[in-house]
């Protein structure tokens, strides 16, 4: 009976060893090693859930905004679409780790996809027609700012790009070089086309971004992540870190 007990100890003990299974990833400092249970979640769970935490996933990269105005005739809807698609696709598609906390981040992160796709469409079209701006759902205060200017023109656009020009030398480190820039620009045959551009790029677009519910991977609720991630190990071992 003594020689079953212990065999049965030794096979639950073997059996348990081969369940537990290595996982490395990084963060922008570290590297790292856990141990975990593979009849909870496969490595291709983890590796989904903790490209969660990677600050720059699952963004959408299309440009909403151009620099010059004779970049507004490249603008393309339809590449911005594209984008959104794949990227959300991608990420409501992920096997993650099974848990209510990682399907809210998951969430969070979708969210934050649509908001910028809804924002950064009604841009581009704004651009040539100022009137899409009104069909945006959000920031009613940067719409009452912005909008009625942009869809005016003329004198009425000029004096919003001063006042966007004027609140981005107070931020700047060289607010003279901005003037300068600003001055010629003003009294050029194209000042209608520039006060265009910083409007959208400056005034509007920053304003509506600031609106945006961002998911907070850049931030510090990136902490409490990747405490959640490190408690799907048994235990985890640093192999490196780079000197701050």
């Amino acid at each position: 009976m003594r020689i079953k007990v212990i065999l049965a100890i030794l096979l639950f003990s073997f059996a348990a060893t081969g369940q537990n299974k290595t996982f490395d990833w990084s963060t922008e400092a570290c590297e790292y090693r856990g141990v975990y249970d593979s009849s909870k979640y496969s490595a291709e769970q983890l590796r989904n859930t903790q490209r969660l935490l990677r600050p720059g996933e699952f963004r959408i990269e299309t440009s909403a905004t151009v620099w010059n105005y004779s970049e507004i005739e490249k603008i393309d809807v339809k590449v911005l679409e594209a984008d959104y698609e794949r990227v959300r696709g991608e990420l409501a598609g992920l096997k993650l780790v099974q848990s209510g906390f990682w399907e809210n981040v998951r969430n969070a992160k979708l969210k934050e996809i649509d908001q910028v796709y809804q924002l950064s469409r009604v841009t581009m079209l704004a651009y040539k027609n100022p009137e899409a701006l009104k069909s945006y759902g959000g920031a009613s205060d940067c719409k009452e700012t912005y909008i009625p200017a942009l869809v005016a023109g003329g004198e009425a656009l000029l004096r919003v790009w001063a006042d966007v020009n004027m609140a981005s030398r107070k931020v700047n480190s060289d607010p003279a070089r901005l003037k300068r820039i600003f001055d010629d620009q003003a009294g050029s045959a194209d000042r209608f086309k520039f006060a265009l551009v910083e409007t959208m790029s400056f005034g509007w677009w920053n304003c509506a971004n600031r609106s945006i519910e961002y998911d907070g991977s850049d931030g510090p609720e990136n902490d409490l992540r990747e405490k959640e991630f490190r408690k799907l190990f048994k235990q985890v071992k640093t192999l490196i870190c780079e000197e701050p």
